[in-house]
C-alpha cells in the first residue's frame, strides 16, 4: 500500500474534525471514499465510458437504417 499525505488549510481540517468528532481514522477513510469517487468518474476505462460508446455505437446502428424501413431490431422482430 502506498500512502499519500493531504496537507489541508485549516478550514477544511476543522470541518472535518468537527464532522468526525476528531477521529482521524474516519477522516481518513472518508478523504479516501471521495478521492476514489471522483478517479472513478474521470477513469477512461470506467464503466461511465464504456457505457457511452456502446450507446453512441447504438445509436450510429439505428441512424444507418431508412427511416420507416423497420431493417432495424432483432431479426423476425418486425412491427
Amino acid at each position: 500500500m502506498n500512502y499519500l499525505d493531504l496537507k489541508l488549510d485549516n478550514d477544511t481540517y476543522e470541518l472535518l474534525n468537527k464532522r468526525f468528532n476528531g477521529n482521524k481514522e474516519a477522516m481518513e477513510a472518508y478523504v479516501k471514499e471521495i478521492v476514489i469517487k471522483e478517479i472513478k468518474k474521470t477513469d477512461p476505462g470506467s464503466n461511465k465510458s464504456s457505457k457511452k460508446k456502446n450507446d453512441s455505437n447504438l445509436e450510429n446502428y439505428l441512424k444507418s437504417a431508412k427511416p420507416g424501413s423497420r431493417s432495424y431490431g432483432i431479426k423476425g422482430q418486425g412491427w
